[in-house]
């Protein structure tokens, strides 16, 4: 993975902030984890594999849920692994989703939940989860719709612009709901897709203020840029100036994910 990623998720704030948003703000009620674990209908039993874990939640549920079978956190962050390991019976382990340091046919279920697009080679990634997980077994993956959060996330990619800041070409801006369930496909054959579309509503604005701070990284500011700091400020009275000429309005930004599952055959 690469050292702006690292550096990115060195810190997990950001990403609590963003969870803790889509769960407190969203239009419709958010709860991703258990869409996933629909989707999948475990029987607790599984030896079940977590690539991209993020800070275990979705770990700890299952724990929470009693879930008897093996659980198993992979992150390229220290500091994530570090927290699938102080889940107890999580095990975490520090891999990059293209070189998964596990045997073939290893795990009963792999879960990949909003990591693919960080991954330079989405396709590789795709390849090691079939590879180690067993025949008969399950990938699901998860990721974002290209157009969620688009009104932010073009105020925020303009006022980085304003400071010259190249946010390049993101993984992110290439891996989405549209272009996902073709990829696994080409690896897994059939797949299913489920769509959830939801929104998020802001009636002030601190939160979407310390939400939109909170995807600088994703989108390509990193916490040490020198100008980070001037690039919040302006955003921050661009979006309070909207709410002072929009009394009684609410700032509302599309979102949405679809979860696509493939059964691994021989």
């Amino acid at each position: 993975m690469s050292s702006r990623l690292d550096a990115e998720y060195a810190d997990p704030t950001p990403l609590r902030v963003r969870i803790d948003t889509h769960e407190r703000y969203s239009e419709e009620p958010h709860d991703p984890s258990a869409d996933v674990l629909a989707a999948l209908d475990l029987s607790g039993t599984e030896y079940l594999a977590d690539v991209g874990c993020g800070d275990a939640r979705f770990l700890a549920k299952l724990v929470a849920l009693g879930h008897r079978g093996p659980l198993l956190g992979i992150d390229t962050s220290a500091a994530m692994v570090a927290a699938a390991d102080s889940v107890p019976g999580v095990r975490g382990i520090r891999a990059d989703a293209r070189r998964i340091p596990f045997d073939d046919n290893s795990f009963d279920v792999l879960t990949a939940r909003h990591m693919l697009y960080h991954v330079p080679d989405p396709a590789t990634a795709l390849r090691e989860f079939r590879r180690t997980t067993k025949p008969g077994g399950t990938v699901a993956v998860v990721v974002n719709h290209a157009e969620t959060c688009l009104h932010l996330g073009e105020l925020v990619d303009a006022h980085a612009a304003s400071y010259g800041i190249d946010l390049g070409e993101t993984p992110f801006r290439s891996v989405d709901s549209e272009t996902l369930p073709g990829l696994m496909s080409d690896v897994f054959g059939a797949v299913r897709v489920q769509r959830h579309d939801n929104a998020l509503v802001f009636d002030t604005p601190a939160p979407l203020i310390r939400f939109a701070e909170a995807i600088f990284g994703p989108r390509g500011i990193p916490a040490d840029h020198p100008d980070r700091d001037a690039v919040l400020a302006d955003l921050s009275a661009d979006v309070e100036d909207w709410f002072a000429h929009h009394p009684g309005r609410t700032w509302r930004d599309p979102k949405g994910y679809v979860i696509a599952t493939a059964v691994v055959t021989d």
